[in-house]
């Protein structure tokens, strides 16, 4: 543990064997848990396009000796915490969700966040070729969530893993895709959230909307009762209309939580690619990644306002032809 004695760059204190310490991805700097968890980022961040890779800065003290976890043969690595085996491709154990990545140097940085376990293990360093890349340019590409992403594409292109299921996007269909500046999908997926809730603007479903308001309006002045509301309630979502917008959107959003790290994947492949073309410098290079890379709030937040105003005019111009 060659970080012991070292001090953590967020608040000072000198590292000691039993302190919680966390990684950087990028470039193995050390941090107290909860001081990264503090910042949410690397306190060496600004200097990661740069090539930076952090070196202890006072001689570390001998360390305790960890055991390093038994393999069961030479086709598997045994989880440290629960002892499952793994193939040796898996960056996390698949029981208990247990990093397994080590470095075989002492200034790599480990699991992305995590302190790397002893013993044998998948290692991901960041001069390892990745994304066309290195996994350190792919990180500093990626910026936010690195840790989560990085492993995925690792997965991807060692192991062959090309499915895989992204939560954020599935939730927030279509502005993940803003926020990661896959532009393109983006504008597919909320065009097509667009088409679906057109299914609600018929007359047949909104006045089948209407006469439930009125209902809940009754049956709250007392003037209707419970299985009168309930069967308007059931009239509503017994609609044609609602389940295929149902329906429709539950399949939108399986596509785009199915597709988005591939999706992703490709388009830091591709800006990897570019930007080592186009880059005549280290500081043109890090300008480059803080242009192309990361993510854009300000294009999430105007694809919510897009997908609104879109979807009312949608929906008055579809109610006004059936009508």
């Amino acid at each position: 543990m060659q970080y012991i004695g070292s001090h953590c760059p967020v608040c000072g204190e000198a590292f000691a064997a039993r302190d919680d310490v966390v990684f950087c991805p990028v470039c193995g700097t050390p941090h107290h848990r909860a001081c990264y968890e503090s910042r949410g980022r690397c306190a060496n961040e600004a200097r990661h396009a740069e090539g930076y890779v952090w070196a202890p800065d006072a001689p570390a003290p001998p360390a305790e000796k960890i055991p390093a976890p038994a393999c069961s043969d030479a086709q598997t690595v045994v989880c440290p915490r629960c002892g499952t085996p793994n193939a040796p491709e898996e960056p996390v154990c698949t029981s208990c969700g247990e990093r397994l990545y080590h470095s075989g140097e002492p200034n790599a940085a480990g699991a992305f966040g995590q302190q790397p376990p002893a013993g044998p293990a998948v290692q991901i360093q960041p001069g390892e070729p990745l994304c066309g890349g290195t996994v350190a340019e792919a990180a500093a590409f990626v910026r936010y969530a690195a840790q989560r992403y990085i492993p995925k594409f690792y997965k991807r292109e060692k192991a062959g893993k090309k499915a895989s299921f992204n939560w954020a996007a599935f939730f927030f269909t279509p502005y993940w895709f803003f926020y990661r500046k896959l532009y393109l999908a983006g504008g597919i997926f909320l065009v097509l959230q667009v088409l679906l809730s057109l299914c609600t603007a018929t007359p047949h479903f909104q006045g089948l909307f209407a006469a439930l308001y009125d209902a809940q309006l009754q049956f709250l002045e007392g003037g209707l009762s419970e299985a009168a509301y309930l069967a308007a309630v059931k009239s509503l979502y017994a609609a044609p209309e609602f389940l295929l917008f149902l329906f429709g959107s539950l399949a939108l959003h399986l596509a785009a939580a199915f597709s988005a790290d591939a999706l992703y994947y490709r388009r830091v492949t591709r800006e990897l690619a570019a930007i080592r073309t186009q880059s005549d410098g280290p500081e043109a290079t890090r300008l480059l990644f803080l242009r192309r890379g990361g993510t854009s709030a300000l294009f999430c937040a105007a694809s919510m306002v897009i997908f609104y105003v879109l979807e009312q005019v949608a929906g008055v111009a579809f109610f006004s032809l059936l009508s």
